[in-house]
């Protein structure tokens, strides 16, 4: 489940990527003065500390694209992601501890097919499932041993698939984790949200355009439980917006400006909403979706390959974890202290 903050912070020291080097080790998380290291640089943006040692990729894997994220009640951190080259020996689903040390891979090479793209876990019943979208036809269900639960292999059997088959590309899924409800983006197929049963997988005989919202979606690229308030967030990627649905599929409201570009897709923490744009930012809003702040990636990272934010995640503290999308890469972002 995407586990997917409202203080205003320094101006001064927010607006800016900042980079700092010292000559002695003392840790200091506050807005008004940069951490420090021994050696080497720390880099600061939006009011957040990139730890440069955590979530290191083993070296066996030869990603592509780092595409979906998500985390489970105890902060440990998964990865969907696509590889270049696929063997017997290739995953597509990598776990990490809270530390941000990898842990194992969930399943084997048979979900490394397809493009795999978006991840989200989420609660049944008190066990772990994994939800992973692929970019040719299929949403896949998983447990958290790697075991296929049930998969879908086909478009829903209603229109505008009856006439385009098989253009139907999922890209992401979310769920309100107490109903059997899940809703699936057709971000690079169709652009709708369909419904599936979670229990059995079966199409709902459901979907949104986008319509209500005075035009239709164009790559709706993610969708998103939103824990604030009970609605279903789509990230409606090329129209540079994101569109708030109530979990029955009717329309409330649009939800644009600063902050919001080519949002991929969306995650909550508390009363803040994360929002990762493919053009090279991270901005976190607050309960009135109004910025408060913004990860400059592209600008502080971008020559060592962190480039096109993909998808971002909080942690239970507010700390922030941003996969990319070409180059694949992961980092991990410490929130600073007031």
């Amino acid at each position: 489940m995407k586990l997917k903050l409202t203080t205003l912070l320094m101006p001064a020291l927010c607006s800016l990527a900042i980079t700092h080097v010292f000559a002695h080790e003392h840790k200091v998380h506050n807005l008004d003065k940069p951490a420090h290291i021994i050696e080497g640089q720390t880099i600061i943006s939006g009011g957040y500390e990139y730890q440069p040692d955590l979530l290191q990729l083993p070296k066996e894997i030869n990603i592509k694209h780092a595409h979906g994220l998500t985390r489970d009640n105890e902060d440990n951190i998964y990865l969907a992601y696509e590889s270049n080259e696929i063997n017997d020996n290739t995953h597509a689903i990598a776990m990490f501890n809270k530390d941000g040390e990898f842990v194992k891979y969930i399943g084997d090479s048979k979900y490394a097919w397809g493009s795999p793209h978006g991840l989200d876990l989420v609660y049944e019943d008190g066990k772990k499932y994994l939800y992973l979208s692929a970019n040719w036809l299929t949403v896949t269900k998983i447990d958290m041993q790697g075991n296929l639960i049930w998969q879908s292999k086909e478009a829903p059997e209603t229109d505008p698939y009856k006439v385009e088959k098989p253009k139907y590309r999922p890209t992401d899924t979310a769920t309100n984790p107490e109903s059997k409800q899940l809703y699936v983006a057709d971000g690079y197929g169709s652009s709708t949200i369909t419904e599936r049963n979670k229990v059995s997988g079966v199409f709902a005989n459901k979907l949104w355009t986008g319509q209500q919202s005075g035009k239709s979606f164009k790559t709706p690229h993610g969708v998103t439980y939103d824990t604030r308030n009970d609605h279903i967030l789509v990230a409606d990627r090329e129209n540079s917006r994101i569109v708030a649905y109530d979990t029955q599929g009717n329309f409330i409201k649009v939800i644009e400006g600063e902050g919001i570009s080519r949002v991929c897709n969306t995650d909550t923490w508390q009363q803040e909403l994360l929002v990762p744009n493919l053009n090279g930012t991270v901005a976190y809003l607050d309960k009135n979706n109004k910025l408060i702040n913004t990860i400059e990636i592209n600008k502080v990272l971008g020559a060592k390959g962190h480039k096109h934010p993909h998808d971002a995640i909080f942690m239970s503290n507010g700390d922030i974890v941003i996969g990319t999308w070409n180059p694949g890469k992961l980092s991990y972002w410490k929130r600073l202290k007031k």
